[in-house]
């Protein structure tokens, strides 16, 4: 999908920036056809008249479709004016903490003891005998 998508872009690009030709007739004072890169006929396809006579009713104007010739390249000029950033003041803080024994601080721990993983022959039960 990409690569389709990629090449239908590359096509549509390479058409622009080479330009198209057209060439429009006039009939009457009033546009009677577009065609692209002249390919029309000798005749007038609406009144029959041949268009070399420049006195005629009939005239083509030729007009060349193009972008611009220069391509400019992207400009990454990003500035990013940061003013200066204020700090706080450092905060000192004294944390003079009296150690205390465990068992005096907690007297009535009746708390379940620590978590002990199983071993893993018994948490997958393998047991080889």
């Amino acid at each position: 999908m990409k690569k389709i998508f990629l090449s239908i872009l590359s096509i549509v690009y390479m058409t622009v920036s080479s330009g198209i030709a057209m060439e429009i007739h006039y009939c009457m004072g009033e546009r009677a056809g577009a065609d692209l890169y002249g390919t029309s006929s000798e005749k007038c396809g609406r009144c029959g008249m041949k268009e070399q006579n420049k006195k005629g009713c009939c005239h083509d104007d030729h007009q060349f479709y193009k972008l611009e010739d220069s391509h400019k390249k992207a400009v990454n000029d990003l500035s990013f004016n940061i003013g200066e950033i204020a700090l706080p003041a450092p905060v000192v803080v004294y944390n003079s903490g009296i150690p205390v024994d465990r068992a005096t601080a907690i007297p009535h721990d009746n708390s379940p003891p620590g978590y002990i993983e199983p071993p893993a022959r018994i948490l997958h039960g393998v047991f080889r005998i």
